[in-house]
């Protein structure tokens, strides 16, 4: 009993540690965080940061991922419910739209810490490299896969359209983050009729599939 109590109080530090580092994070920035401020936002101690995570680079990955999970978790989800690669493509641009529409406090944070920290970490480098070279891969793949069935005819390399495809939600977040009414459902719409006409020239864009509620839980 006793263990099992340890065990769980345990779990309860360290997710307040983590939700704790996920405001100062998105509040005062990687280099205005320390991890004293954390251990006393989070009342406990600095010995009992360092017992649940190595560093404030681990710490800060685990707020990353947390942030990001529940999301990529969903998108595989419906993305996989998709008959063939022209909804799939269509379900993930409507996926990074509700992302930057409902999720925007995840968002923000991930592009803040990305841009302070990224250059002055060679290992934080890598890791958001690989964060977003997963990224680019999972729209590659579609655009692979709908070129191989005939789907798609691609204007450009797959690989140069998965890392444009990205860089105009990254963009286009930015912007509407600065100013809201300079980037209305309009234009994200736009976005997603110009990423079809390079693939399916002349053709209507695809409606996704839904899934009910429970399957997208």
């Amino acid at each position: 009993m006793a263990q099992r109590q340890r065990k769980e109080q345990g779990e309860q530090t360290r997710h307040a540690i983590i939700d704790v580092t996920t405001r100062l994070f998105a509040t005062r920035g990687y280099a205005g965080t320390s991890l004293d401020l954390i251990a006393k936002e989070a009342k406990t101690s600095k010995s009992s940061i360092f017992w649940h995570f190595e560093n404030k680079e681990d710490l800060l990955f685990t707020v990353v991922d947390r942030a990001m999970s529940a999301w990529e978790s969903r998108a595989g989800a419906e993305l996989l419910a998709q008959p063939d690669p022209p909804r799939q493509l269509a379900k993930l641009v409507d996926l990074y739209r509700e992302l930057a529409r409902e999720r925007p406090d995840t968002l923000r944070l991930l592009l803040g810490l990305l841009l302070e920290t990224a250059d002055a970490n060679p290992e934080v480098k890598r890791r958001f490299q690989r964060m977003y070279q997963g990224y680019r891969t999972s729209i590659q793949i579609i655009l692979e896969e709908g070129q191989a069935t005939g789907h798609f005819n691609c204007a450009l390399p797959p690989a140069h359209l998965s890392a444009i495809t990205l860089a105009m939600f990254d963009g286009l977040f930015i912007q509407g983050f600065l100013d809201g009414a300079a980037v209305p459902d309009e234009a994200v719409a736009s976005v997603k009729q110009a990423i079809f006409r390079l693939v399916m020239p002349n053709k209507p864009v695809p409606e996704p599939i839904a899934l009910p509620p429970a399957a997208q839980a």
